[in-house]
């Protein structure tokens, strides 16, 4: 899951352009991380009729003596049957729904991903340059479906910390009265921003019907002094336009104004 409030991050698609006019992705804007590469070959090849062929190529390279030189040519092979599978084109596909990710950051680093709960992107920010980071289990670039589903609701995390409109913070704003935990504060406003963006995919037809149910769940036990009134809550963000980040923080601060009238919501 993205980092809500991190420090470090600035992360949310609205797939803005029609898939005849995908945004090319430049040259060298993707940079996979050698680990991934290779466990994902591994995991693609496993039972497959090109696994002989991979080894016959990747097993000779362990007798290069010099270090750097079979680092390099293990990287080189690895890289070059990440390409002949294509393994990469749903990353690629995903980051071209989204003219603004790919115009207004200098590179996507995919990181191997050790659980679960590690994956997810973020956006990072030093200095003038911006650069996304995805982190992946091997896993996932085999399944090219689920991944395209879970890319696409990570990285409209992104384009919502890139839209001025949505006027992200990497913290929260300081309150005079704050009673609520600062870790609770947090989960809130995950919980709410990840309502918003699926109703977003969903409206888009790009994401499961089913998983309404899932984020009502999930709502309900962040949010349980709502009570009866939590459908309507939930359907202010599941099915209302984007919201801003102040917004979600007024949620995630106060959960009785999302009774109230949220700018941009019915």
């Amino acid at each position: 899951m993205p980092r809500a409030l991190s420090p470090q991050s600035t992360a949310g698609p609205t797939p803005d352009t029609p898939a005849a006019a995908l945004t090319h992705v430049p040259p060298g804007v993707l940079e996979y991380a050698p680990e991934l590469l290779e466990a994902a070959l591994l995991h693609a090849l496993q039972g497959s009729p090109g696994a002989s062929a991979f080894h016959q190529q990747r097993d000779p390279l362990y007798e290069i003596a010099d270090p750097e030189a079979r680092e390099a040519s293990f990287c080189a092979l690895h890289s070059a049957w990440f390409a002949r599978l294509r393994l990469g084109q749903v990353i690629e596909q995903a980051l071209q729904e989204h003219p603004l990710i790919v115009q207004q950051v200098q590179g996507c680093k995919v990181l191997r991903a050790r659980s679960a709960r590690d994956e997810g992107a973020e956006l990072f920010v030093a200095a003038a340059r911006r650069w996304v980071v995805l982190r992946l289990r091997p896993e996932r670039l085999v399944t090219p479906e689920c991944l395209l589903t879970f890319l696409r609701h990570e990285l409209l995390h992104i384009v919502d910390m890139l839209d001025p409109a949505f006027g992200y913070q990497p913290t929260l704003p300081p309150s005079e009265a704050e009673s609520v935990p600062v870790h609770l504060l947090q989960e809130r406003y995950r919980v709410l921003w990840n309502t918003s963006i699926d109703g977003r995919l969903v409206r888009l037809g790009l994401a499961p019907p089913t998983c309404r149910a899932h984020r009502f769940r999930e709502f309900v036990q962040t949010f349980p002094r709502l009570g009866d009134c939590a459908a309507e809550a939930f359907a202010r963000f599941f099915e209302g336009a984007a919201v801003t980040h102040a917004e979600l923080v007024r949620g995630a601060r106060a959960p009785d104004a999302m009774l109230g009238p949220l700018s941009g919501l019915p």
